[in-house]
């Protein structure tokens, strides 16, 4: 690190814990539908209009919350989680212990191994970014431990501000002067985004622009606002990512200090296939592993994006999800995420049928969201294909597209002859229906899907195809929370077939899925992950107001 950012440091946060020296400690790692229509079909519909529960302490952690020792409380925290495990005993059917099997076994050992107090915390942030933590972590720690959010869980909001605190090295000034320019172009402009101030523990607007979720935020932000530093920010009111920047090419830190992009946040190709490989550089494996092809040939974003309006220079930007690593966004909580939105109503009912009642078929409606149709380039699209491959495997599947997004049918686009191509019909089905069917599929639209946690929590497993990454993305994993499916869709039958032969198995992915959704992504654990973002740009913003030299 840098000696003057290290002074710094140093001189801002010799009170965060007080003075004392603390060793880092051994470590241990609401149903969202829509209210009308066909599943995530509304929040696209009012999307396209730009273009014409309880909240619950673990049980095991709320026993050890008055443990103040953390050695102590570390050997009593594996004590009982052993405990638990053991009292488990053996699982019906005579089979053995299931070490960790238990969802609810697993989540507790998760909780157990946070930190346990301020000092710990510190230590295993510092440990893993390299500095203290940012201003009032202090407050945000007694708010995380109050709303039972995860304390050391949060690498995604390390890797997104890693390159601003590499930059602030070469320029302290360089994150406030973004912030100052993107603002000035947003007040102006708008173009989906907005801007806002922290001032004396309040939120407040500081443009007349208008996003979807303008009435969302403030309710947001209102929950931990009281302990949010002065800051002003800049909020991306649309779903898509909207800075196209690798930091990950060799020349990238050395462009982004020599600021060039002369219409930030005006860059509309049509369409976006060759603008984004070609032009920029990004390339999204097919695969993770192995030889590949591209997902761009196979996600209706990369090849005819349905909003565009990019910046190519590394601007900060909060959005709700990007692409790695060509976008640079800064990941935050959607509002679907909230119980308490406008955009997240629920079903009118839970979840009644038990697993060994449902169907072993995937379910999945859906409009034919995703991108611009020119000529016949909606056959690649996920949702298409999804429809392709469910005429030749109805034995393993029940999917259907709903509705036709009149509003991305552009040139050279014939909306009847698709429509007939593909039996659309506009007929709805009740968003219940999901219940019934042991799978379900979640598949991007014209960005990331709103309804994938509701799904995750709906009593059915979860096939997730996306090339779209969102705050959550680290602690929801692959195999054990949902089954992954290839971006274009290769091995989606393959891994159904999976899934009936071994019930068992499935359903415990299910299980685990739907445990975690319930229990760890909370409304309380989305402002956590929200307000420590906002105290990492609060700090990277004042440093420009340090009068700091690189000496």
């Amino acid at each position: 690190m840098a000696s003057w950012l290290r002074t710094s440091f140093k001189r801002r946060y010799v009170a965060l814990s007080d003075g004392d020296s603390h060793p880092l400690l051994a470590p241990g790692h609401s149903s969202i539908s829509l209210r009308d229509g066909d599943e995530d079909d509304q929040e696209i519909e009012l999307e396209m209009s730009r273009f014409a529960k309880e909240e619950r302490r673990p049980g095991l952690i709320g026993a050890l919350s008055s443990v103040k020792s953390p050695a102590v409380f570390g050997l009593v925290g594996f004590l009982m989680v052993l405990g638990v495990v053991l009292g488990m005993g053996y699982r019906k059917g005579g089979r053995g212990p299931n070490l960790f099997r238990d969802p609810d076994v697993s989540i507790d050992a998760l909780y157990a191994r946070q930190s346990s107090s301020l000092e710990q915390a510190v230590a295993r942030y510092s440990l893993r970014n390299n500095r203290p933590p940012p201003p009032m972590y202090n407050e945000w720690y007694t708010f995380a431990q109050n709303h039972s959010c995860l304390i050391d869980e949060y690498d995604q909001v390390s890797r997104d501000f890693e390159p601003f605190y590499q930059l602030a090295q070469d320029d302290p000034a360089y994150f406030k002067k973004m912030v100052d320019l993107g603002s000035v172009k947003v007040k102006k402009d708008g173009n989906g985004m907005t801007t806002g101030v922290f001032a004396n523990g309040e939120f407040f607007f500081t443009d007349e622009q208008s996003t979807l979720y303008t009435g969302d935020w403030p309710r947001t932000f209102g929950r931990f606002a009281h302990f949010m530093p002065n800051m002003s920010i800049i909020l991306n009111g649309r779903d898509e990512p909207r800075v196209i920047f690798n930091y990950r090419l060799p020349d990238a830190r050395a462009k982004a200090l020599n600021v060039s992009d002369s219409i930030p946040f005006e860059h509309s190709p049509h369409p976006t296939a060759s603008f984004y490989k070609d032009d920029m550089q990004c390339a999204i494996p097919n695969r993770p592993k192995g030889f590949t092809g591209l997902a761009n040939d196979a996600s209706a974003f990369m090849l005819y994006s349905s909003s565009t309006q990019f910046t190519t220079d590394l601007y900060p930007m909060m959005s709700m999800t990007k692409i790695s690593p060509c976008f640079a966004d800064i990941l935050v909580p959607s509002e679907f995420y909230y119980s308490d939105s406008y955009w997240a109503p629920h079903y009118p009912y839970p979840n009644n049928v038990t697993w060994s009642a449902k169907i072993s078929k995937l379910y999945w409606r859906g409009m034919t969201s995703g991108g611009w149709v020119y000529d016949d380039n909606y056959h690649a699209f996920p949702r298409f294909r999804l429809i392709d491959i469910g005429r030749t495997h109805t034995n393993l599947m029940n999917v259907r597209l709903s509705a036709f997004h009149d509003s991305l049918c552009g040139e050279h686009c014939d909306a009847e002859t698709i429509k007939a191509e593909y039996d659309i019909t506009g007929a709805s089905s009740p968003r219940e229906d999901v219940y019934d069917y042991k799978y379900l599929f979640d598949v991007d639209g014209n960005s990331f899907s709103g309804r994938y946690l509701g799904l995750l929590r709906s009593g059915s497993l979860v096939f997730k195809s996306t090339v779209f990454a969102e705050y959550f993305n680290d602690w929801l994993r692959p195999f054990e929370h949902y089954i992954p499916i290839l971006p274009d869709l290769s091995d989606l039958v393959e891994k159904l077939e999976w899934a009936v032969a071994h019930d068992a198995e499935a359903h415990t992915i299910q299980q685990a899925g739907e445990a975690f959704a319930n229990r760890v992504i909370t409304d309380g654990q989305n402002d956590c992950y929200f307000s420590l973002v906002l105290l990492e740009w609060a700090r990277l913003q004042t440093l420009a107001d340090e009068g700091l030299t690189t000496e």
